[in-house]
């Protein structure tokens, strides 16, 4: 099997997360979890930052103008051109989202950028909005969990909730990939 360049993947996401002018920790930490799930290395993700913030691409400019005038977006969708990678390109989509919520906040230069890329690559709009509605029962559910940290105190009762917290959002996560593993079908 042939191996994916993801370097173009990576930038798209790079250059999504700062369409907002703002990089949060929570979207850096979700960024280091893509890439190492796509078993990008450290140099190639190193080389992807720097040439977002080296001059390459010229962040104060529009980022949606950015991804049409490269046309990244189709320099990603290279990588996923048979039917069968029509799932490679739904997960792009949710882990866009997902990135778009990351730091509480879904930005409308975020969600002009998604809702092209759905409309590029033929997404369906209601896997589109179905992954809004996860995204934000996800970051509902994490502001409960905050909320149980601070509010009881370490012991059974806190950790307990904890867990329940913790297993409603990994069953959104299943939901996810149940969703994308549907499209396919």
């Amino acid at each position: 099997m042939e191996q994916v360049d993801y370097t173009y993947e990576i930038l798209l996401y790079y250059l999504y997360m700062i369409a907002d002018d703002n990089i949060s920790y929570s979207e850096e930490k979700m960024f280091d979890q893509i890439c190492n799930e796509l078993n990008v290395s450290i140099d190639e993700k190193k080389a992807v930052i720097n040439s977002c913030g080296g001059g390459l691409y010229n962040t104060k400019a529009d980022i949606f103008d950015i991804i049409i005038q490269e046309k990244i977006y189709e320099k990603v969708r290279m990588n996923y051109d048979s039917q069968i990678e029509i799932s490679s390109l739904i997960r792009i989509i949710w882990n866009l989202v997902n990135l778009g919520y990351a730091d509480s906040f879904y930005s409308s230069q975020e969600e002009k950028i998604v809702k092209f890329l759905v409309t590029q690559w033929d997404i369906p709009l209601e896997v589109y909005y179905e992954f809004i509605d996860i995204a934000e029962t996800i970051r509902a559910l994490t502001n409960q969990k905050d909320w149980v940290v601070s509010t009881f105190p370490k012991g059974i009762i806190r950790d307990k909730k904890e867990r329940k917290i913790d297993n409603e959002i990994q069953n959104l996560l299943n939901g996810v990939m149940l969703i994308i593993q549907e499209i396919v079908m």
